[in-house]
């Protein structure tokens, strides 16, 4: 039997974790890193599981199968212009989506730490921001905005000039090699084991979460 406590949605824990007032000194800095430098979570696969461009496809074909066929259109205006307009189309089926605990326990830590916490992701601007908007702990978000897919090298390019005092970075793909060659601190998330044998010769501090435990986000 489950106990009540994961019944609890994942938006209801952090906000019953996460504490605005309570800064705390931290003597165990995440990977030695001074505080000023912010930690950046990848979106898909890493502060939550799955894809969020999958799952507005999937909403909306389930709404109007014709879609596809604008799909199709929207394609050949590049991948940030199809994601932008499933976005505008989708509503954040909550119930669908669940968060990597492990991630979410790491960010909320480093929040109260007092270092900033940010989302850099692939997926629309307008599923990122609703996504943050129900957490207690991000302070920015860097998302793709219908002319720019904000993925690999593209969102290396951004972090850099945003954060030139350096960032930690978590991820958990392939793609994310190219985020982890210019950050100062890498996180790696579910990774696969060839991705992280890259990762990890890069020569920069490295933090490995197997973030396997999942929670809901129904609200």
């Amino acid at each position: 039997m489950r106990s009540a406590l994961e019944h609890i949605s994942s938006i209801e824990l952090i906000q019953l974790t996460y504490c605005e007032n309570c800064m705390r000194s931290a003597p165990d800095l995440l990977l030695g890193l001074p505080i000023s430098m912010p930690l950046v979570l990848d979106m898909d696969g890493t502060l939550i599981a799955g894809d969020m461009l999958f799952k507005s496809f999937i909403a909306n074909i389930r709404r109007n199968p014709l879609i596809a066929i604008s799909c199709a259109g929207w394609l050949i205006r590049g991948r940030a212009f199809l994601k932008s307009q499933l976005a505008a189309r989708y509503h954040v089926e909550w119930a669908s989506v669940q968060f990597h605990k492990e991630v979410v326990d790491l960010a909320i830590r480093e929040k109260n730490a007092g270092r900033t916490v940010v989302i850099a992701t692939a997926a629309d601007v307008a599923i990122a921001t609703t996504v943050a908007s129900k957490l207690g702990f991000i302070d920015r978000v860097f998302a793709s905005d219908g002319e720019r897919n904000y993925k690999g090298a593209a969102k290396a390019q951004v972090l850099e000039e945003a954060f030139p005092g350096g960032f930690i970075y978590a991820g958990d793909s392939a793609a994310d090699l190219a985020i982890w060659k210019q950050a100062s601190g890498i996180v790696l998330v579910n990774v696969r084991e060839s991705v992280a044998e890259a990762a990890r010769k890069l020569e920069r501090p490295v933090l490995e979460l197997s973030a396997h435990t999942k929670v809901g986000a129904v609200l």
